[in-house]
């Protein structure tokens, strides 16, 4: 029995989702620690352990494409321009949801914290507008 598009579209989403999530993964491993603004990974693997993660990461990810073969899935083409602006106006929503006014429920901020929030964040915004400019055209 074979499967109907739909079915193959949920199941290539969800395998989709860890690949997604092992191609970070392999990052990670290949360094001793990664650093963002808002994060600091160490890597707690020895140079052994790391070696071991990585092959058993590449084999899951060759069935990933056996099972995309095996079942005749999907191989999506994402639009990485539309996937850019999409994302950033979803961003821009949620920090919505950061501004002073909106945050009362978390408690009151005084006058000049809620300024330089807010000041901040109309920054962000129109950073964030400019990529989104750009990305359109």
């Amino acid at each position: 029995m074979t499967m109907n598009i739909d079915q193959k579209r949920f199941l290539a989403a969800a395998l989709a989702e860890l690949e997604g999530h092992l191609v970070r993964f392999e990052h990670l491993l290949r360094s001793d620690e990664t650093i963002t603004i808002f994060q600091r990974v160490p890597n707690p693997f020895g140079n052994e352990q790391r070696s071991k993660l990585l092959r058993l990461i590449a084999a899951v990810k060759e069935h990933l494409a056996a099972m995309r073969d095996a079942f005749g899935l999907p191989t999506e083409i994402v639009d990485l321009r539309w996937q850019l602006t999409a994302t950033l106006l979803h961003i821009a929503t949620n920090l919505e949801e950061c501004y002073p006014r909106r945050m009362k429920g978390f408690g009151e901020l005084d006058t000049e914290t809620a300024t330089q929030l807010t000041q901040h964040l109309q920054r962000l915004s129109e950073l964030l507008d400019a990529i989104q400019s750009e990305a359109k055209k």
